[in-house]
């Protein structure tokens, strides 16, 4: 199981898509926490360290692309995955302003869970990289 001991945040203001994708995680062995929109998202990841963020872009009060820029200030090296069934032309932005990854909806679990084990790998290895004390800054 990839996701075993690893912490994900689904963020996604449809319960019913939240759902969905809070179970594929769970069966791939991550401990999932879920918020409903951006603001409680934040408060989440202020509680408790994170693997990965999964983030709707489309919600109310705080969207995945602010809650993205949010997080580069406070979690620079968190990995954040926003998911969108439109507005493409903001991938790249999303992507230059630091999102690992934009998926766009309907997606196929599969490449989901791909994207998001790759996130949570890169997450792990910076982490242990940066705690080798072999390495000057």
């Amino acid at each position: 199981m990839d996701g075993y001991g690893k912490r994900v945040l689904v963020v996604e203001d449809d319960a019913d898509s939240r759902q969905v994708l809070a179970l594929l995680l769970i069966q791939a062995g991550y401990s999932v926490y879920e918020a409903c929109d951006g603001l409680e998202a934040m408060n989440e990841m202020k509680r408790r360290r994170f693997d990965v963020v999964v983030t709707d872009y489309h919600m109310p009060r705080l969207n995945g692309l602010e809650l993205l820029m949010l997080s580069r200030v406070a979690w620079p090296d968190l990995p954040v995955v926003i998911v969108s069934g439109g507005q493409s032309d903001m991938a790249e932005i999303a992507v230059q302003r630091g999102a690992f990854a934009w998926i766009r909806k309907p997606y196929e679990g599969a490449v989901l869970l791909e994207v998001v084990n790759e996130a949570a790998r890169r997450a792990t290895n910076d982490r242990t990289h940066a705690a080798c004390g072999r390495c000057s800054a």
